[in-house]
C-alpha cells in the first residue's frame, strides 16, 4: 500500500521540473498547468513509489500524454507567427499602452514575457513529436537512447525527429531572432507594441520567475540550444502547486 506522505514528497519534488517541461510544449501557463494536473491525476502510486528515478518516471508520463494530446499537428505555422509579431515596422515602446499604464516596472516584466512567450510560439510551429524531441533531449538533457525509451519509441525514430527539430528552429530562428544575431529585424523592444495589441503577451500572474537582470543582458547565442536552456522556468504559485500535490496523493484538490 502506498505511503501518502512519500508519494507527497516524491510528487512535491517532482512538479517544478514537469510545470517548466509542459509550459515549452504548450506554450502557455494555464494549458501547462492542465497537462501536469491531468499526468498526476490517476498516476500509479505503486510503480512511482518502486520507480530507480520518480521525477522522470513522472515525466515520461507527462511527455506521452501532451504528445497524445496535441496530436500530430503544429499548434500554428511560422508564417502566422510571423503575421502575429512581424506585420509591422517595429515601434518604441508606449509606455501609456495598457497594462504598462505609466508604470515602467511593468517594462522589463513584459519583455521577458515575450522572450518567454515568443521562443515557446516557435516551438509550437512544431508537430508535437518533433517538438518533444528537442524538448527532452536539448533542453532537459536526455541523451537520445534515454529520450527514446522515455518517450516509448525508438531510437532511430527518435533521432529523425530530434534532427529535424533542430534544422527546422535553427532556419526559423537564426536569420530573424535579435537574441541570436544583434543584427537580425527582430528583438524584444521593438515587437513589445504589436505583442501587447495582439494579446500574444500578457502581464504574468506573478513575478517570481521574472530574473532580476535585464531580459536581453546576455551575449548573442548562436546556438538555438543555448538560447532556449537561458530561459527561466516558470513557477506555479505555491496554491496551484499544492494542487498539483493533493491531485496526485488523492485527497480533494484545492479549487484554483
Amino acid at each position: 500500500m502506498s505511503n501518502p506522505t512519500e508519494l507527497a514528497t516524491l510528487v512535491r519534488a517532482a512538479i517544478p521540473r514537469l510545470y517548466a517541461f509542459a509550459y515549452v510544449m504548450c506554450g502557455a501557463r494555464d494549458e501547462a498547468f492542465v497537462q501536469v494536473r491531468e499526468a498526476l491525476r490517476n498516476v500509479d502510486r505503486e510503480a512511482l513509489l518502486a520507480a530507480g528515478r520518480p521525477g522522470d518516471y513522472l515525466l515520461g508520463r507527462l511527455a506521452r500524454g501532451i504528445e497524445d494530446t496535441l496530436g500530430r499537428k503544429a499548434d500554428h505555422s511560422f508564417v502566422i507567427l510571423d503575421n502575429m509579431l512581424r506585420s509591422e515596422e517595429t515601434q518604441p515602446i508606449d509606455p501609456d499602452k495598457p497594462p504598462i499604464e505609466g508604470d515602467l516596472a511593468r517594462v522589463p516584466v513584459l519583455l521577458w514575457e515575450l522572450k518567454r512567450t515568443c521562443l515557446a510560439s516557435v516551438l509550437g510551429a512544431l508537430p508535437p513529436g518533433v517538438r518533444v524531441s528537442f524538448v527532452v533531449t536539448d533542453l532537459f538533457g536526455f541523451p537520445p537512447a534515454a529520450a527514446a525509451e522515455l518517450l516509448g519509441i525508438k531510437e532511430s525514430a527518435f533521432r529523425v525527429r530530434l534532427t529535424r527539430a533542430r534544422r527546422r528552429l535553427e532556419d526559423y530562428l537564426a536569420p530573424r531572432c535579435g537574441h541570436i544575431d544583434r543584427h537580425n529585424p527582430c528583438y524584444c523592444e521593438g515587437r513589445l507594441n504589436l505583442a501587447l495589441e495582439t494579446d500574444f503577451v500578457k502581464l504574468p500572474p506573478h513575478t517570481a520567475d521574472v530574473p532580476a537582470a535585464a531580459y536581453n543582458d546576455e551575449p548573442e547565442h548562436r546556438d538555438i540550444a543555448e538560447l532556449y536552456r537561458t530561459l527561466p522556468p516558470v513557477l506555479l504559485t505555491p496554491e496551484q502547486h499544492e494542487t498539483l500535490v493533493t491531485v496526485a496523493v488523492g485527497e480533494p484538490a484545492v479549487p484554483t
